[in-house]
């Protein structure tokens, strides 16, 4: 029994040794860093930035009528009261042009042929301003052309647009078999006998829209 014991006591010295030698030393041993909670950590968006082409498509572009927005004294880059000759240039672009054999009005069809253009000269009070910018609905394709903030705009019913607007009143035309909405004072939507939407959306500075401009 005794030299089990000693023998114990020698294995157990012999296993210490190292490690009050370690002890002894006087280097410091690194240590890391606690591992940073969840807060702290840096997130990355995977949201993709988007590309140019995916960007919002420009507004009021003159050479791209889908893109202008009707306003209340507007549509587009065509301002009633404006100057006439500068306006018409400056939307050539569009394809809206001088009529021939018909002064003081410019007009242009779109591409695909779904609604036209129509800027008329204030030639009564012979100023050189823009009395008159009208959209025409052509095809059987409704909701086409340039829009209102409310998306109103050629096809809209007329349901739609009492209901969108508080400065609203109904007027009968002069021309058999249409009538109109008057928003405001100067936005007008036409409507025709027979067609559930809007026909035509004008900005005139008096009066109803002109029903052949160079009649």
């Amino acid at each position: 029994m005794r030299i089990m014991t000693r023998t114990r006591i020698a294995v157990a010295a012999a296993a210490l040794a190292p490690t009050l030698a370690f002890a002894g030393c006087t280097s410091t041993v690194p240590t890391l860093d606690p591992t940073p909670s969840d807060s702290s950590l840096q997130t990355t968006s995977l949201t993709p930035t988007p590309s140019e082409s995916e960007s919002a498509a420009p507004v009021d572009d003159p050479s791209d009528p889908d893109s202008w927005v009707i306003a209340d004294d507007r549509i587009g880059p065509v301002v009633i009261g404006s100057d006439f000759d500068d306006t018409v240039e400056a939307i050539r672009g569009s394809g809206v042009g001088d009529m021939p054999g018909c002064d003081g009005v410019a007009y242009g069809t779109t591409s695909d042929n779904a609604y036209d253009i129509v800027v008329i000269d204030d030639t009564s009070a012979n100023v050189g301003t823009v009395h008159e910018v009208s959209v025409n609905w052509n095809g059987d394709t409704a909701d086409v052309g340039p829009r209102t903030a409310e998306g109103l705009g050629l096809g809209s019913t007329e349901d739609e647009v009492l209901s969108a607007y508080e400065d609203t009143h109904e007027e009968a035309s002069a021309i058999s078999g249409r009538s109109f909405v008057l928003v405001g004072d100067h936005l007008v939507f036409t409507f025709t006998d027979g067609i559930d939407g809007a026909t035509k959306v004008s900005l005139v500075t008096d009066g109803e829209p002109a029903y052949e401009p160079c009649a």
